[in-house]
């Protein structure tokens, strides 16, 4: 099961941000402030129970409720079977709504929540309880009548052989988790709890962990915090490795010995010998009651329950990780960066042990790799933060490799985190007002291709991590070359408009190398709606079908034509042979003519 996409409104800066379409591995871009980490957290509420640490000061507007809106696919067949009930084709859409209700007795505020999904009834009516109730016009219908009638009674009895609305809703599931071939109606959205209790909805959907964007992240490896994300995504993941070891069950077993020797058994349990409970506890339990009962006459009995941790919780609490810079010592005494290296370096061990083994047992047994262990969204702040850059595409691919098995979502300012050969999977956040809200805009799948699987390959590979940085500015300036860019600083500088980049101003220069790689520039741009202009050099040919291909793509964005070239606006004699000679050449005041400063003004006054 994967998140295929959702929508938000009313949540913090969201007031309401349409549909978002979430990849397996989908990256959010965007300046500070936008709503990118919103996003997350508007996720992580979700598949949180009850409010999902949603509070009053969360509502955009406190009269209306939020709601967030999930889609899940890529369903597995288990999945599918389980839930099928809710789905729409092969997709499962649930809604969460959070209101704020004020609290009778105490008229405290609080927040309270709701997930409604799209339910399909059974067309047989007597594979539903309420088409039954409505065939029969009765509010008690005959149900071991009806279960013998449509040969189901033996779905349906209870363990004392009676029928029961209960028991006939029990069955019911059963032969709708057996059978295939049922069909159902259309499905109509839901008026009570989706799947019924919240922990049930929950266990049935992706599990999700976050890493935040901390300066500390010996929090969240430290061995005494086992409730961190980070230890529990170590869990989860360990968990999956070890259970394929053979000795896996003799733990269950050995875990499962020790509760048999702190709890009393269930009703009809059965325990062999040497299993019983230690007489001792049983002893404490009626020294409790007769003391209890002297202060509450009422209390009939006391029972002592212990907890016995699962396997995975091992791993999630009492790991301790040390690193041998020259002494072994606990990674929580080192430095940020290396605390961080050794999350990541964590994540790819245990990824890539897991596919590899799972796939080559699948593959060994002759079985699909289809897995049935739910699936994780690892969501990530700035996985860039204390990663040195030569370092920041490696961990780039170790989340990339873990989104095909589960998936990442993660908000960044790196280019190093951004491929553009992977368009569809980024989404740059903006907020223009705060009344309009956080707003994603994306690129669907397909719509940058070129008329050829080469030339698309071509086009998509050959972008850089400078021109990445177009996904992270305010405005884009595009000019042909790297002269171009020298000139324009330089005179920028002479003329005061800024100290030493142009960013200063919110705008960010792009080199596109030269006039025939400027369209597909300028497709990108329109396509994720990032604010540009154009330093549209005419060559003295205006009406050449390079420069009206240009004019007619910027779709009226601002354009600062020269009619032949740069080097004849600043009185130089054919090309610059080098940048360092363009370099060289601005460096001189007296080269900063007024046509180049009337040029530089447009730019940047407007």
């Amino acid at each position: 099961m994967r998140l295929k996409g959702l929508s938000i409104s009313n949540y913090r800066s969201i007031v309401n941000s349409g549909e978002i379409r979430i990849e397996p591995f989908q990256a959010l871009v965007g300046e500070n402030n936008s709503g990118k980490s919103n996003i997350l957290l508007a996720i992580q509420a979700f598949l949180t129970s009850g409010a999902g640490g949603i509070d009053e000061a969360d509502f955009f507007d406190p009269a209306k409720d939020i709601v967030v809106n999930c889609t899940f696919g890529d369903l597995s067949k288990t999945e599918r079977k389980a839930l099928r009930l809710y789905l729409q084709g092969d997709l499962l859409i649930i809604e969460k709504r959070i209101s704020l209700e004020t609290d009778k007795k105490s008229g405290k505020v609080r927040p309270s929540a709701q997930y409604h999904g799209y339910i399909a009834q059974p067309k047989d009516w007597w594979l539903s309880t309420d088409k039954v109730i409505e065939k029969t016009g009765k509010p008690r219908p005959n149900w071991e009548e009806i279960a013998s009638e449509n040969g189901i009674i033996g779905y349906v009895r209870d363990e004392k052989g009676k029928v029961t609305k209960a028991s006939y809703e029990a069955g019911i599931k059963k032969i709708l988790l057996e059978k295939e071939d049922i069909e159902f109606d259309t499905p109509k959205i839901g008026e009570t709890q989706a799947l019924g209790l919240q922990p049930v909805l929950l266990d049935n959907l992706s599990s999700f962990r976050i890493l935040p964007a901390i300066t500390d992240y010996s929090d969240e490896i430290d061995k005494r915090a086992s409730k961190t994300n980070f230890n529990l995504l170590m869990g989860d993941l360990s968990e999956r490795i070890i259970k394929l070891d053979p000795r896996y069950k003799g733990i269950e077993m050995a875990l499962k010995g020790i509760g048999n020797l702190f709890n009393t058994p269930l009703e009809g349990e059965e325990r062999e010998k040497g299993q019983e409970r230690l007489q001792i506890l049983d002893q404490i339990e009626v020294r409790l009651k007769e003391i209890i009962t002297k202060l509450m006459p009422s209390i009939q009995g006391v029972r002592l329950k212990v907890e016995i941790e699962a396997v995975k919780d091992f791993f999630s609490r009492g790991v301790s990780i040390l690193v041998n810079d020259g002494k072994f010592t606990e990674v929580e005494k080192k430095g940020n960066g290396l605390q961080r290296c050794v999350v990541f370096a964590l994540m790819q061990a245990l990824i890539l042990n897991q596919r590899g083994t799972l796939v080559a047992q699948a593959q060994a047994a002759g079985e699909p790799t289809e897995k049935d262990e739910r699936t994780i969204i690892l969501a990530i702040e700035e996985p860039e933060l204390y990663i040195h850059p030569q370092m920041q595409r490696l961990i780039y691919s170790v989340l990339k490799s873990f989104s095909i098995s589960d998936q990442v979502v993660f908000s960044t300012h790196s280019p190093s985190f951004v491929d553009i050969s992977n368009y569809d999977s980024i989404a740059v956040v903006r907020k223009r007002s705060i009344t309009e809200g956080t707003k994603v805009q994306q690129c669907e799948v397909g719509a940058l291709d070129a008329d050829t699987e080469q030339k698309t390959f071509q086009f998509l590979t050959s972008f850089g991590l400078q021109q990445n940085t177009m996904f992270f500015a305010k405005q884009v300036l595009l000019v042909e070359g790297e002269e171009d860019q020298i000139a324009i600083l330089a005179a920028g500088r002479n003329m005061g408009f800024f100290r030493e980049y142009p960013e200063e101003l919110g705008v960010t220069i792009i080199v596109t190398d030269s006039k025939q790689e400027m369209p597909k520039y300028l497709k990108l741009l329109n396509r994720f709606e990032i604010p540009y202009m154009i330093l549209h050099e005419l060559d003295g040919v205006p009406d050449s079908e390079e420069n009206k291909t240009i004019e007619t793509l910027s779709q009226g964005k601002r354009r600062i034509p020269i009619q032949k070239r740069l080097e004849d606006v600043v009185g130089h004699e054919g090309h610059f042979k080098k940048s360092y000679h363009a370099k060289v050449f601005f460096k001189k005041p007296e080269n900063i003519t007024e046509e180049l400063k009337g040029i530089v003004r447009r730019i940047f006054e407007g």
